[in-house]
């Protein structure tokens, strides 16, 4: 049985280590067995909280920046966020910290191309055809306060309202933004 307490502990220590960390080193700083912390060590994983990476015969844990953002970055269609993103009638986007495309839904799909297609490249590129940041871009301002925003954007004859929504890693801060776009005209 999964203690909650014991989990917080075990992602708490992960999260403030300096660099990725042995599952030993982990059992010995909190005095759990280390049998115990592994176990902990794969549910966390499969939560997709942390994530370990080989180093020889060892595994090094770390926290992931955002389990949600994975989500997107993985295309996990088991993720229930993103299956319900998918079946939404308006396109849905998530950009990165850079203006570049992390994931699009079915929608935006129909719309533009493949989120393969898509993915690494600036949004005001493939969305507007443009160069620079939209003047009134919400996605901006969402990353910039950590809060949301709404605009319309209107560019060669076409009308968008997109709301924003920030993407918080486990440190509260916005490592990316989700956005949704109602196509007006």
């Amino acid at each position: 049985m999964i203690n909650k307490e014991t989990e917080d502990r075990i992602l708490e220590f992960i999260a403030g280590a300096k660099e990725p960390i042995h599952n030993t080193d982990i059992a010995k700083a909190l005095n759990i067995n280390r049998v115990t912390v592994t176990k902990y060590l794969s549910v966390l994983h499969s939560k997709g909280m942390i994530d370990f990476k080989n180093i020889g015969m060892a595994k090094v844990w770390f926290p992931v920046e955002s389990p949600l953002l994975k989500a997107f970055e993985t295309n996990d269609e088991n993720n229930t966020t993103i299956h319900a993103l998918n079946t939404l009638h308006d396109g849905v986007c998530v950009l990165d910290r850079d203006m570049r495309i992390v994931w699009v839904n079915r929608e935006m799909e129909k719309r533009h191309s493949k989120l393969s297609k898509l993915r690494g490249k600036n949004c005001f590129d493939v969305f507007h055809e443009e160069r620079e940041i939209c003047e009134n871009c919400p996605s901006k301002r969402t990353l910039e306060t950590g809060k949301n925003h709404m605009a319309v954007i209107r560019k060669k004859g076409k009308v968008a309202e997109i709301s924003t929504s920030a993407v918080k890693g486990p440190k509260g801060k916005t490592v990316a933004v989700i956005e949704v776009v109602r196509f007006v005209k």
